[in-house]
């Protein structure tokens, strides 16, 4: 079963990442809104939680804001 959680990383612009997990896997994703679609690009996989959000913060150099 997959569960995908967004993550929202501080400051404005491209600040939007996400979280799939699948079959004990975190799959992190850095999200590019597009006005017809967005496109997602794989930046990383993991097996907890905590270290895709530690992937967040380095890929971004940002604090996490929200995650939901």
């Amino acid at each position: 079963m997959s569960n995908t959680r967004r993550v929202v990383v501080q400051g404005g612009g491209k600040n939007l990442y996400k979280i799939s997990e699948s079959g004990g896997w975190h799959y992190v994703y850095k999200v590019d809104v597009g006005f017809l679609a967005d496109s997602a690009k794989n930046i990383g996989k993991t097996r907890s939680l905590e270290d895709a959000l530690a992937i967040i913060r380095s890929h971004s150099g940002r604090d996490i804001q929200e995650i939901s």
